[in-house]
């Protein structure tokens, strides 16, 4: 991670843009350490529901925030496929890292069986009410909020 890190920073990236790399969260303190890049961003690939407590085996916003991290990807299709993760858990965890001034990257998207079955925009759609309901119409909340349209049927593909 250490020498794909180095070499994204080398490149001159414009002062208006952010590149964001989201290694594994054992990997996370040697990719900050390795970043000499202001526009680079080293984003988790998740974040618990809840705040600091006795969470065994979960990284809260509190301590993301603590490593030097303005990132964090949520509702991944492989959390909402593999561990469950639910629309309404996805949003909650958006408002909760949002609330402490993180930018979110909100992953939506389709299965393969959702696309065939011409129901993308219906989950697509579903997936951003949930984020919707949570936030409201805070502007605060709304402007570090970054949407991925992530279609799960071409991932791999």
């Amino acid at each position: 991670i250490k020498s794909h890190v180095a070499a994204i920073a080398a490149h001159k990236i414009p002062d208006s843009v952010d590149v964001v790399v989201a290694p594994s969260a054992v990997h996370l303190s040697t990719a900050i350490a390795a970043n000499t890049s202001k526009q680079l961003k080293i984003a988790a690939q998740n974040v618990y529901l809840e705040g600091n407590g006795a969470w065994t085996g979960e990284t809260s916003v509190e301590m993301l925030q603590d490593m030097g991290l303005e990132y964090v990807i949520i509702g991944h299709s492989e959390r909402r496929r593999i561990m469950g993760e639910t629309d309404e858990q996805s949003a909650k965890k958006a408002k909760r890292a949002l609330e402490k001034d993180m930018t979110v990257i909100f992953c939506v998207g389709e299965t393969l069986d959702e696309r065939k079955a011409n129901r993308t925009m219906e989950v697509n759609i579903a997936q951003l009410e949930a984020l919707s309901k949570e936030l409201g119409e805070s502007k605060l909340l709304w402007k570090k909020v970054v949407i991925a349209y992530e279609p799960v049927w071409s991932i791999g593909t």
